[in-house]
C-alpha cells in the first residue's frame, strides 16, 4: 500500500481505455471484466469500479445460463473529440441469485470477486464522516491500487457531504500478510503498523491481518484521521 505513483480507487482496478481511432460511426464492442468485482448480499447485484476515457461510460453486462453467468463489459466510442471519461461504479442485476453457478467471463475463465456477506463494516465512524455516494469513489494519489488476483474491495467514506475534503477507506483483501514497517500497533489482539511514506501530503494507513484477511483503514486529506481514530475505525470493525 505505499506505490506513490499509483492511485487507489474504492473496489480498486482504476481500468482507463487507451485513445482509440475514432471514426464516422459509433463502435460498440464487448470485452473483459477488469477490476474487483463485488457480489452483493443477496447474489443477485454485480458491482464493479472502474475509470474510463475516450468512451461513454462502459456497462456490465450478464448473460445467464442454468449453469453460468458470464459477465463483460461493453464499450461504447462516439465518433467526433475525446470524450472527457470518469471513475465510478456499475452494476448489473441477475435474474435469479448466482447460487452455485459458475461467475465466468465471456472466454469462460472464472471472474475473481468478493463475496459481500464476507465484508467487515464499522460500527464506529468519526463525526460527520459519512459513506461516498453510490457510483462514486474514492481516490488517494500516492495509495496503491487493489490487487486484482485475489477477492478485495473498499469502502468509501468521506468528510461532510459538501466539496470533497477528508477521506476514509477501508480495504479488505483474502490475503494473509506481514503489515509492512511502520510504528507498531495492535487491532484485536493482531500485529498491526501505521505508515505514511509521505509525511506532508501522503494518505496514513492502519494495516493488519487477522490471518484470512489483510485489511487497512487509510486517511486521506486535509485533513487527516488522528492514528488513535484509525485504531477506533479498526476496531469497531464486524
Amino acid at each position: 500500500m505505499t506505490a506513490v505513483t499509483a492511485i487507489a480507487i474504492l473496489g480498486g482496478g482504476f481500468a482507463i481505455n487507451a485513445w482509440v481511432n475514432r471514426g464516422p460511426e459509433t463502435k460498440v464492442h464487448e470485452g473483459p471484466v477488469t477490476g474487483q468485482l463485488l457480489l452483493s448480499s443477496d447474489s443477485q447485484t454485480l458491482t464493479l469500479s472502474i475509470g474510463w476515457s475516450c468512451e461513454k461510460q462502459p456497462e456490465l453486462v450478464a448473460r445467464e445460463t442454468a449453469e453460468t453467468v458470464k459477465v463483460s463489459l461493453r464499450h461504447t466510442v462516439a465518433p467526433g473529440s475525446c470524450d472527457p471519461g470518469g471513475i465510478g461504479q456499475i452494476t448489473t442485476h441477475l435474474n435469479k441469485p448466482l447460487g452455485t453457478r459458475a461467475l465466468n467471463d465471456p472466454a469462460g475463465k472464472p471472474v475473481i470477486h468478493f463475496d459481500e456477506r464476507n465484508l467487515l463494516r464499522p460500527a464506529f465512524l468519526p463525526e460527520n464522516y459519512y459513506p461516498y455516494p453510490a457510483g462514486r469513489m474514492v481516490q488517494l494519489p500516492g495509495l496503491a491500487p487493489l490487487p486484482t488476483d485475489t477477492p478485495a474491495w473498499a469502502s468509501g467514506y468521506r468528510l461532510g457531504t459538501g466539496p470533497e475534503a477528508g477521506s476514509l477507506i477501508i480495504s479488505q483483501t483474502l490475503r494473509n500478510s506481514t503489515p509492512p514497517a511502520g510504528r507498531a500497533t495492535s487491532v484485536k489482539g493482531h500485529p498491526a503498523t501505521i505508515t505514511q511514506p509521505d509525511s506532508h501530503s501522503g494518505p496514513r494507513s492502519l494495516t493488519w491481518s487477522d490471518g484470512t484477511y489483510t485489511f487497512a483503514v487509510t486517511t486521506g486529506g486535509p485533513p487527516r484521521l488522528s492514528d488513535e481514530e484509525l485504531i477506533r475505525v479498526a476496531e469497531s470493525l464486524g
